[in-house]
């Protein structure tokens, strides 16, 4: 999580208001009086600061699995989940962030961050959208990671690139209230490849040396594709 969110989120909250932490085991949010997740409390990482959560308030559950999770209605005053490139079913989780708390905290990769070391299940675009009434509001929409993106070297960022972002960059951060808007997007892999290679394209500005190894990787293909960019990397003077 962002340092500057967690502060944001403890500075708003009383001492009384309950919070809700999904997907929390790698990284607890020592604020969080409730977590959700798969692993158990004996395992979680170091939070930082001190725990309100404990092991009675550790709920060892598939975020994913069918039917609500066993909280009422509106039970939180806030929820945080930074997960959700990584799990299964993301719009579902949104679905029921939306039902158990009043307003909440999300956080997920940027694009450009997810195919540099990412390994998540999907990708996502926080999309502006206009709502009933004409109200302004940001639609997370997710794409599901195919084989194709995830070997495809046209959407590779290299370390390269990569250093260029930003911590704030990398990640998208969405405060939200009464519920997230998410939607899923079905798109053909050939198209998604094209429009993600095209993406980055605009934003490092790769040079005609980059451009040349990643469509010779996607000619040639393959043990021989990667060889070959071995070979060109070498004649370059790359590492």
């Amino acid at each position: 999580m962002l340092p500057q969110a967690a502060e944001r989120i403890r500075t708003a909250l009383s001492g009384d208001d309950e919070v809700l932490q999904i997907g929390g085991a790698a990284s607890p949010f020592g604020r969080a009086d409730w977590v959700l997740d798969a692993r158990p409390y004996d395992e979680r990482g170091v939070a930082e600061g001190r725990e309100r959560f404990a092991s009675r308030t550790w709920l060892v559950r598939d975020v994913c699995a069918r039917g609500p999770w066993p909280f009422e209605d509106d039970r939180f005053a806030f929820a945080v989940c930074t997960t959700l490139a990584g799990v299964r079913d993301p719009v579902g989780v949104c679905a029921e962030l939306s039902r158990v708390a009043r307003a909440g905290y999300v956080e997920v990769p940027a694009i450009e961050a997810e195919l540099s070391s990412g390994s998540g299940r999907w990708l996502c675009d926080p999309t502006p959208s206009l709502a009933l009434g004409g109200a302004r509001h940001v639609e997370l929409v997710f794409v599901h990671k195919s084989v194709a993106v995830a070997t495809d070297p046209r959407v590779k960022v290299p370390p390269r690139w990569h250093g260029r972002l930003t911590a704030a960059e990398r990640v998208h951060a969405l405060f939200w209230e009464d519920r997230i808007p998410a939607r899923e997007r079905l798109a053909d892999a050939e198209d998604l490849v094209d429009e993600l290679a095209e993406r980055l394209r605009r934003r490092f500005e790769p040079s005609a040396a980059e451009v040349a190894v990643a469509e010779a990787r996607v000619r040639i293909g393959g043990i021989a594709g990667a060889a070959a960019s071995r070979g060109l990397d070498a004649l370059r003077g790359k590492p």
